[in-house]
């Protein structure tokens, strides 16, 4: 408990002042859209080349970041869908590194797996809309096995002030 109050009293002054990091560029919601590189240019290891998309909202407040998100891929009849609570390396900039845990659940005609991924980004940032890569490593709860996916898309920011 004592560990707990002392990392709260350290906190406090980043969380006091926070407001005053926030800037135009900080704060914002964005919706987008991706695809799975690899499966669009070379097929995947149990499918030909097919369309393996997602579609997410999100919101960035300096350097934390949500994403709710859905995929569809049917070729292989999977879908999956969750949120991503995430964390911002440099905010406001052009370049923006960031990473995030995907809470999500996998859907399959038969049933349905809860599902966990970590995520790495690579953005850069125009003034209404950004373009990303996303390195995902996700527990394929259906096949009990790790996967590993290259995703690119584009996301639209709105919501300044």
């Amino acid at each position: 408990m004592k560990r707990l109050f002392l990392l709260m009293l350290l906190l406090f002054p980043m969380i006091a002042n926070c407001q005053s990091w926030l800037t135009r560029e900080d704060t914002y919601w964005f919706v987008g859209t991706g695809v799975d590189v690899r499966n669009a240019i070379f097929g995947g290891t149990v499918n030909p080349v097919a369309y393996d998309g997602t579609w997410s909202l999100g919101y960035r407040n300096a350097g934390f970041s949500i994403i709710a998100y859905y995929e569809t891929f049917h070729e292989i009849e999977y879908e999956s869908f969750g949120v991503n609570p995430g964390f911002v390396v440099r905010p406001g900039k052009k370049f923006v590194p960031a990473a995030d845990i995907s809470l999500s659940f996998i859907r399959r005609p038969w049933k349905v797996y809860p599902s966990l991924a970590f995520n790495a980004r690579a953005e850069y940032h125009f003034d209404r809309f950004f373009i990303y890569a996303r390195a995902e490593n996700r527990w394929r709860t259906d096949y009990d096995f790790y996967q590993f996916s290259v995703y690119g898309g584009f996301c639209v920011k709105f919501g300044f002030d």
